[in-house]
């Protein structure tokens, strides 16, 4: 969610002024919901969560009982993908396609090449799928020339077509959630910064993104370079579903570069942002504005991970984190409380719980099953291509969507 990175900041850098507040000030909101939920919804919940499965963790080799309770949580974030990771998606969709023809040509690139382009790219593979690419002209060439630069990558490694194809739209999918939940993470510290009033220069804003983008990195560089290296169908390595992951021939020094990176960008944030700004305004900062970047490091560090949480939770928290401001987006554009707008709002949300649930469950499950994809591709072809067609086009949808310069955005989420 590129929310707000610019404009937002800048009124908060504007507003180092004295205790006296104005009643325009007085006007301004103060949460997305309320203080309270706003700092469950944004990150403590997660970190809450993440300390119980922690100490869980250290557990369940001695207790059979909370070894159940591990076993069980992939069937409970299955249950709350339905309720929330699946509407935070659908509701991009309904902003970034619900403004009018005028708005998605303005954005041709998001909403119109893109997913036509990922349409054709996934056409392509299916129906050449088991197509042997190692000896093609294209390839050929292409590898010469990643070995003449000192590039690793190379196409054909894997069996085929259909399943190179997938195994680089996963990477591609890991690499812009990695920049999404950054932009997000950013986004909720720059609008907070404006409802508290909280200053931050130009060049605070820079390191904390370096902060969060550091960390995406580093838990890109971990998964892209440490998972292929084994063959293993386990959680945490080496497969997305039953696709191996590619590698890219990253070299292995960037995984220690990009951790140091994360740990010398989150000092820089707690001393030259935090820190100084406590010294200089005598305002400590407000845990609603630490939360989400608290709770990104812990998400998203491999040092932090616990695998059923990293790969269960993690969405869920991150869908759950986006969700105040959707809600306050869509509310803000209600005049008025009335039983009809409450039976709207009630129906809005069933129909998105309902394609939600169709678009990442119901309908690829349904084409895999009709086409006896397993059998025929050994995958699930569509199960796959949906879950990261979709995730890649969210990343594009939601850059375009949460702009202040957009005055639906900028009235309802600040004013």
């Amino acid at each position: 969610m590129d929310l707000l990175a610019h404009e937002t900041a800048s009124l908060a850098s504007s507003s180092s002024r004295s205790k006296t507040v104005t009643d325009r000030e007085v006007s301004r909101p103060a949460a997305l919901t309320s203080r309270t939920s706003d700092f469950w919804l944004l990150g403590g919940a997660s970190i809450l969560l993440w300390g119980v499965l922690g100490i869980g963790q250290s557990l369940r080799g001695s207790s059979e009982a909370i070894e159940n309770h591990f076993t069980q949580l992939a069937g409970l974030f299955s249950i709350f993908s339905i309720f929330c990771n699946y509407p935070h998606f659908m509701i991009s969709y309904r902003f970034g396609y619900g403004q009018g023809a005028k708005f998605i040509f303005r954005h041709w690139f998001s909403l119109v090449a893109l997913p036509l382009g990922l349409i054709a790219l996934y056409a392509l593979a299916y129906f050449k799928f088991d197509s042997e690419i190692s000896e093609a002209s294209w390839v050929l060439t292409s590898n010469h020339l990643f070995d003449k630069v000192g590039i690793g990558f190379r196409f054909g490694t894997l069996s085929n077509l259909g399943t190179e194809t997938l195994s680089l739209s996963v990477l591609l999918m890991n690499l812009t959630v990695g920049w999404h939940y950054s932009k997000q993470v950013f986004g909720c510290m720059m609008v907070y910064s404006k409802y508290d009033l909280y200053p931050i220069s130009k060049i605070q804003r820079h390191i904390i993104k370096a902060s969060l983008f550091s960390v995406a990195f580093f838990n890109f560089f971990y998964l892209a370079i440490y998972a292929p290296e084994y063959n293993s169908n386990s959680l945490a390595r080496g497969y997305f579903f039953n696709i191996p992951m590619i590698s890219l021939g990253l070299p292995k020094f960037l995984i220690p570069l990009s951790a140091v990176m994360s740990a010398v960008f989150a000092v820089a944030t707690i001393y030259f942002v935090f820190y100084k700004n406590y010294r200089t305004h005598g305002r400590p900062t407000s845990l609603n504005l630490l939360i989400p970047w608290m709770a990104f490091h812990i998400w998203w560090i491999p040092l932090f991970r616990q695998n059923e949480y990293y790969f269960l939770a993690v969405p869920f928290f991150h869908s759950l984190q986006y969700l105040p401001f959707a809600y306050r987006r869509v509310i803000g554009n209600v005049k008025q409380n009335t039983k009809r707008n409450d039976v709207t709002r009630a129906l809005k949300l069933g129909s998105l719980l309902l394609i939600g649930f169709s678009a990442f469950e119901w309908i690829p499950s349904q084409l895999d099953k009709t086409l006896d994809t397993s059998w025929y591709l050994k995958t699930w072809f569509f199960m796959i291509a949906f879950a990261v067609f979709i995730n890649v086009h969210h990343f594009f949808i939601d850059s375009v969507v949460w702009k202040l310069d957009q005055k639906e955005v900028r009235n309802t989420l600040l004013n």
